[in-house]
């Protein structure tokens, strides 16, 4: 069988992957991105959660540093986008430019091998009469994460596995506590990377733009209250406006000319 490199995150999903190709008799070697700069800020605990799957599975297990490209790939693609007022898709970007391409190009220069997985809820399946490879949702609607993985190359898509796709969570966590997998209790992530280290994206953002007050404004341009800082809120947002009105507001839009940010009471009414 042909060697295999999975991504660990530390989290029960990549633990289950990197054991149920172990356990079908594939060569697998685990493989760590660090990616976060700043004391503490390296995912630590997941680096460790990996390291002691690798031991208790007997296989190799590297770690690569990959802080610098994740600054320059999704902090800096975060900070610009919002100062835009813009709302990025940070996870998208980082599965194309952090993970998937430099993690398949470690695998063929550093380990010889040509296949790669992970523990995403994804299937791919291959068009008999192109010959193209196409990403599925996974069987858990729930957990399904191709939206995240659109726009993956051809090239990476042929030699990419996704173990967990056909499966639930619920299966995924009663295989995790049959194998015995340290992990198996383990939580979900529940949101960003950046955002579960730094409390909120507002808080995150803080750091590298200088908050800007302007004006809340409806669509006629009526000024309704103030904002903080364009980058503290989303398109749709609902919640935290401080404005009192009959109906709920919504985000719908910004004009970064102006430094203002735009309001409807109709959620899907975007500028």
């Amino acid at each position: 069988m042909e060697k295999i490199v999975v991504g660990l995150s530390g989290g029960v999903d990549s633990s289950v992957a990197a054991a149920t190709l172990h356990h079908a008799g594939y060569p697998v070697v685990g493989l760590t991105l660090w990616l976060m700069k700043g004391k503490g800020q390296c995912c630590s605990e997941g680096m460790v959660d990996a390291a002691r799957l690798c031991a208790d599975l007997g296989i190799e297990h590297r770690v690569v540093d990959s802080r610098d490209v994740f600054e320059r790939e999704i902090v800096n693609y975060l900070v610009d986008g919002y100062r835009q007022g813009v709302t990025p898709l940070p996870c998208s970007q980082c599965n194309r430019a952090v993970k998937f391409g430099p993690m398949l190009a470690y695998a063929r220069e550093e380990l010889g091998a040509e296949r790669i997985a992970t523990g995403h809820y994804a299937r791919i399946t291959q068009d008999s009469a192109t010959g193209r490879f196409q990403l599925r949702r996974a069987i858990d609607s729930n957990k399904d994460q191709s939206y995240f993985l659109y726009d993956l190359s051809q090239e990476i898509l042929s030699v990419l596995h996704f173990p967990l796709g056909h499966q639930t969570k619920t299966e995924t966590r009663r295989i995790a506590a049959e194998l015995g997998i340290h992990t198996a209790a383990k939580p979900d992530s529940q949101d960003l990377c950046l955002i579960e280290h730094h409390g909120s994206m507002a808080s995150f953002l803080d750091k590298y733009l200088a908050p800007k007050p302007g004006d809340i404004v409806d669509g006629e341009g009526r000024i309704l209250g103030q904002h903080t800082g364009i980058h503290h809120y989303t398109i749709g947002q609902r919640k935290g406006l401080g404005i009192a009105a009959p109906n709920p507001l919504y985000v719908t839009g910004f004009d970064v000319g102006r430094n203002q940010v735009i309001v409807s009471d109709r959620a899907g009414a975007h500028q």
